[in-house]
């Protein structure tokens, strides 16, 4: 059985967050390696950093970072993988919050919920 880690393609990954049911684009470059996760990306907010991890658990790839606008706010990041999608919610806690899709560019790639 393929590893669930393989599946983490560093690289450029395009999606979208969501925020009060409109979804923005966003892009990012990103590096996985021995449980971390780092890279850096843009939106329509601006250009960010990304600083987290990465694990195993219970059969499940899990991630958590922190998205980190130059000189502005920071966002909590939570998800899982699901076969190529990264999928999960944002938070600034306790002010906002939303959910979140991710794929490797190289993959089929659309900005917007899945059916």
């Amino acid at each position: 059985m393929r590893s669930l880690v393989t599946l983490l393609v560093s690289g450029l990954w395009k999606g979208f967050y969501e925020q009060s049911r409109h979804h923005y684009d966003q892009e990012m470059t990103l590096e996985f390696a021995d449980g971390i996760v780092r890279g850096d990306g843009r939106d329509d907010l601006g250009t960010f950093t990304i600083e987290g991890e990465y694990r195993t658990t219970r059969g499940e790839l899990r991630l958590g970072w922190i998205k980190t606008y130059d000189r502005a706010h920071s966002v909590l990041y939570l998800g899982r993988l699901d076969g190529p999608i990264l999928a999960g919610a944002w938070s600034i806690p306790p002010w906002n919050n939303g959910g979140f899709e991710l794929s490797p560019a190289t993959a089929s790639t659309k900005t917007g919920p899945r059916p």
